[in-house]
């Protein structure tokens, strides 16, 4: 089992690409301490891994809060004495509603939101663990990004901005943290069929809508939470050792 033995704090848990990441994790012997603010939800998660090689323990925590995101963190290395993998999934897009607005219609309040539950957080995670990570000489961080991050497919400014800094957040810190035996990546996914992208976007398109999306991805279907967490667990194990600083792009052919 790829994670045997090591213990894994995963953001964003509760549901889609982060859920489909710690129940992956669980099944190689992870130790997964899984961090959200939706309660319920993260319940259902350790339920539904329970008999799994690995553990999934729930951890609710604001990632918006400074505060929150230290006592997590310090929560989980009280538990275990460490921590070798991160992997930060909280993000989004419609957090707050019609962002997608051109950007002068957009007020400042709404930008900022969408760059701190983005990029803020997965900062705020990142500069928890390197302590950590640097002073046992071994750690790997997986962020999230997205195609967004270009500039295309029609994300709001605001979220696009944020998963650009990610990109270039990644690479720094992986230039920063390499001496220290810690690897730094990033995955960049198009959109994926998360409950949430289901309920929200995709059964609201047309037919037509629909079709014209599957026809511009080279294999002609969507991205599963699956995908990106296969994607995930190859960043977080030994075969990915020699590689820092990158960022895969996992949309399917775009």
């Amino acid at each position: 089992m790829r994670f045997e033995g090591k213990v894994a704090i995963i953001t964003g848990a509760a549901g889609g690409i982060g859920s489909a990441a710690a129940a992956l994790f669980a099944k190689d012997g992870c130790r997964v301490a899984a961090l959200d603010i939706n309660e319920p939800a993260l319940e259902a998660l350790a339920e539904k891994t329970d008999g799994l090689p690995g553990v999934v323990t729930p951890v609710l925590t604001d990632a918006f809060d400074p505060d929150d995101v230290t006592r997590s963190v310090a929560a989980v290395l009280g538990w275990t004495g460490k921590v070798d993998i991160l992997v930060n999934c909280v993000g989004g897009s419609t957090i707050i509603p019609n962002t997608g607005r051109p950007v002068e219609e957009l007020s400042l309040e709404e930008w900022k939101k969408l760059l701190d539950f983005n990029l803020d957080s997965t900062f705020l995670f990142c500069k928890e663990v390197l302590p950590q990570m640097k002073s046992q000489g071994f750690g790997k961080i997986v962020n999230m990004s997205s195609r967004a991050a270009t500039g295309l497919g029609g994300s709001p400014a605001a979220y696009a901005a944020a998963k650009a800094g990610i990109i270039a957040m990644t690479t720094r810190i992986a230039n920063e943290a390499g001496p220290y035996g810690v690897n730094v990546n990033a995955v960049a996914p198009d959109t994926t069929l998360t409950d949430r992208i289901l309920n929200e976007l995709w059964l609201a398109k047309s037919e037509e809508d629909k079709q014209a999306y599957l026809n511009s991805v080279a294999l002609r279907r969507m991205g599963q939470p699956e995908d990106q967490a296969k994607v995930i667990a190859f960043l977080a194990s030994e075969d990915a050792d020699y590689i820092s600083g990158q960022t895969i792009h996992v949309n399917g052919g775009m």
